[in-house]
């Protein structure tokens, strides 16, 4: 009869312990799953501050290899949000489009749609979009817009206008 009710106990406490295990396993479950709203209201502005700091010389790309190797590129300590922009100003929109493509797929997962658009004081330019599709569905938008301007020489220049680097997911 003792032996029956030390079995209880400890069936119980295993039982008990099972229990507060799983719950525990659960609830700690819950927090990782939460996704991180925070990381993607500023990511807008930081990949438009990888464009506005990262010179074209230190961004490694076969693209840019390509566009140095066939003379576009004309000044290799500028930006690359400067190089789009020369690109763009020069009506050499292809160019562009493919240098943006590959910047902005190398920096940002796929489940993010993106566009890159110069607004002119006539018209706006959309140099590269993916996934505009999803736009109206997606669960938020987010932005960031810098002043764009190309200058040719000290006389001449193109802009100012406005670029913006629109963030959806």
């Amino acid at each position: 009869m003792k032996k029956r009710g030390a079995y209880f106990f400890v069936l119980d406490a295993l039982l008990g312990g099972a229990i507060f295990l799983i719950s525990v396993v659960m609830i700690m479950g819950s927090y990782m799953n939460v996704p991180q709203t925070k990381q993607s209201y500023v990511l807008a502005e930081d990949l438009m501050n990888v464009l506005l700091n990262t010179k074209v010389i230190e961004f490694r790309d076969p693209f840019i290899q390509y566009l140095a190797d066939n003379g576009n590129i004309t000044n290799p300590e500028q930006t690359l949000f400067q190089q789009i922009a020369e690109l763009h100003y020069k009506d050499e929109d292809n160019l562009a489009f493919n240098l943006t493509r590959n910047i902005l797929d190398s920096l940002l997962p796929e489940q993010y749609g993106v566009s890159y658009i110069i607004m002119e004081e006539d018209k706006n330019t959309t140099i590269y979009n993916r996934s505009i599709d999803r736009i109206n569905i997606s669960k938020f938008t987010i932005s960031s817009k810098k002043i764009t301007f190309f200058a040719i020489n000290q006389t001449d220049y193109f802009g100012p206008d406005i670029t913006e680097l629109k963030i959806w997911n």
